[in-house]
């Protein structure tokens, strides 16, 4: 086929004017966003959202990622949780706030899921407490667990040893009968305190 030299210059020239045309970017016309900004997450791959309180967000995700147990965070668009300290947990994924031990229990580390409950001949009078106070001469705790209050010992069985689990007696013991065994406002133990 046989081409005049005006025709096949105006194709040519056609031919380049196309290819230096504006190419599409990778992700459309538009170059849609691939990722968010620290802190939000891509909802439904068209919008940034701010990643709400108790979990964390890295904006590469679709989705935010809650705060496992013994973890929390009371803030939006975050990307780390906080550690629960001694005397508190979250045993929930997704916590924005730690919960402190309640009264008969304790707990001496931090990031955890649960409290230890205060065994025999030992008591906890106070929450969010990371210790616990041993009985006083006299006093008594008796359940396996979760003692709130140390009993006074009365009646035939008057006495008891310092940290007894094993309930009051009728011996007298060489110890000195304490009038009280309660903790102080500040948490200090009347006595022994426990801790770990």
């Amino acid at each position: 086929m046989f081409f005049a030299t005006p025709l096949f210059s105006a194709a040519l020239m056609m031919l380049t004017s196309v290819t230096a045309l504006p190419q599409p970017e990778a992700g459309g016309l538009m170059g849609r966003q691939s990722s968010c900004p620290s802190g939000s997450y891509q909802y439904n791959q068209t919008a940034c959202v701010e990643c709400p309180a108790g979990n964390t967000c890295n904006g590469g995700s679709s989705t935010p990622q809650p705060c496992d147990t013994g973890l929390y965070q009371p803030n939006t668009g975050s990307t780390s949780c906080m550690q629960t300290q001694p005397g508190f947990f979250t045993n929930q994924r997704g916590s924005t706030t730690p919960f402190a031990c309640p009264a008969g229990s304790y707990q001496p580390y931090s990031q955890q899921a649960f409290c230890y409950g205060a065994p025999k001949g030992r008591f906890q009078q106070q929450s969010g407490k990371s210790f616990l106070c041993a009985t006083c001469c006299g006093w008594a705790a008796t359940m396996d667990n979760n003692n709130v209050n140390p009993v006074n010992c009365t009646g035939s069985t008057p006495y008891a040893w310092p940290n007894s689990g094993d309930g009051c007696i009728s011996s007298p013991t060489s110890c000195t009968r304490a009038a009280t065994c309660a903790q102080a406002a500040d948490g200090t133990c009347p006595g022994e305190t426990i801790r770990g």
